[in-house]
């Protein structure tokens, strides 16, 4: 007599197999994070296929894999000059001829199908370029996840360093994401802890003039309070003058507002850009003595010549692709040089590199008409 049960056939005695291992497996990890638009951001795996829309972002890259070449698949390097391409090629150049350089000056020109054409498994969009709401909807019908993340660290939210954190946790790399975090802000903190002291001390906040763009025509443009660097100028406790009238980033001031104003320190941005229009020469693979005698160019305007800054020899330049923190430093140092003696911006940018870059860039990236005196 057989004995009662069930007899599996061959095939389906495989079948039961397989289900049963499925069951005692781990479910697949996901990756996901909340982005800064509030969007939940989920991955299968790190990604490995990047976009990104902000020329600064392969710097930021750079501080959390040490070939940053070999995750993008494209990349928006407008206003970036070659010198800039150059040193960054040099980490991997077959790497990086295979990105494709695009051209991007705003998200008018974001073309959902162009990028989806290069099968990404990630598109990383600044807030300027996450404003494309339509291109956007695009990729993620494609099956394209997109992040809304400005990766250079906002020195004016309370969060400052959180898209880039929030990038090293796609790309598989949250423990880079957080030292690179900690490094940054525990270098702000010490900022605004002396500026608050000088604030509560009562000690005077000077005035400043920052030129973005610096010798591109006449005196002069300014910086206005909002997403620029002219907030820098806030945070390092100076007063920036044009922002009561210059509304948003950037305008254009008179001359004569500025020789009535007579701000008390100056400060232009400057880039390899500024060659043919005899600007301010910053950047990569400008020697100290070019940059200088670039500033002292401009500063010979009518306008800046006539102010203090320039007659005390309180006139700087700044490259405006340098790190925000290092900037934040120099601007300090510059405002306020006792309070900040023992803060010294080139061995941050020192560590930096030696901390978390593969590729440190060489070149000159700020200049003065004079060492910072009181």
């Amino acid at each position: 007599m057989r004995a009662a049960g069930v007899i599996l056939k061959p095939w389906w005695r495989a079948a039961w197999l397989w289900c049963l291992l499925l069951v005692s497996l781990p479910a697949a990890a996901q990756i996901e994070i909340v982005d800064q638009a509030g969007r939940t951001v989920r991955l299968a795996e790190p990604a490995r296929r990047i976009i990104f829309s902000e020329p600064g972002d392969f710097t930021m890259l750079a501080m959390l894999d040490e070939n940053p070449a070999r995750r993008i698949v494209a990349w928006n390097r407008w206003r970036l000059d070659q010198h800039t391409l150059n040193q960054w090629r040099s980490i991997d150049p077959e790497a990086f001829d295979r990105i494709t350089q695009m051209s991007l000056d705003g998200p008018q020109n974001l073309n959902a199908e162009a990028l989806i054409a290069h099968a990404p498994d990630l598109v990383v969009l600044d807030h300027f370029f996450g404003s494309a709401k339509q291109a956007v909807s695009q990729l993620e019908q494609a099956g394209i996840p997109v992040a809304i993340l400005t990766l250079e660290a906002n020195l004016r939210l309370r969060h400052p360093t959180e898209g880039i954190e929030k990038l090293a946790v796609l790309i598989g790399r949250e423990e880079r994401g957080k030292e690179v975090g900690a490094f940054i802000r525990e270098r702000l903190d010490r900022v605004a802890r002396r500026v608050a002291r000088i604030k509560a001390e009562g000690g005077p906040l000077p005035t400043v003039l920052m030129e973005p763009h610096a010798g591109s025509g006449p005196c002069c443009m300014s910086m206005g309070e909002g997403r620029s660097m002219g907030d820098l100028v806030v945070l390092a406790g100076g007063r920036l003058i044009g922002s009561e009238i210059v509304d948003g980033m950037a305008g254009q001031l008179s001359a004569e507002y500025v020789i009535a104003s007579d701000p008390a320190v100056y400060i232009g941005t400057g880039g390899q850009h500024m060659k043919a229009r005899g600007g301010l020469l910053l950047g990569p693979d400008v020697d100290a003595a070019t940059s200088r005698a670039s500033l002292e160019r401009v500063l010979r305007r009518v306008g800046l010549a006539q102010t203090r800054a320039v007659k005390e020899k309180r006139a700087h330049g700044i490259w405006h692709s340098g790190f925000s923190i290092v900037n934040l430093e120099l601007i300090a140092t510059w405002l306020h040089p006792a309070e900040f003696q023992d803060v010294d911006p080139a061995a941050t940018l020192a560590e930096i590199d030696r901390r978390f870059m593969a590729k440190s860039l060489t070149g000159t990236f700020w200049t003065s008409l004079a060492p910072a005196k009181d």
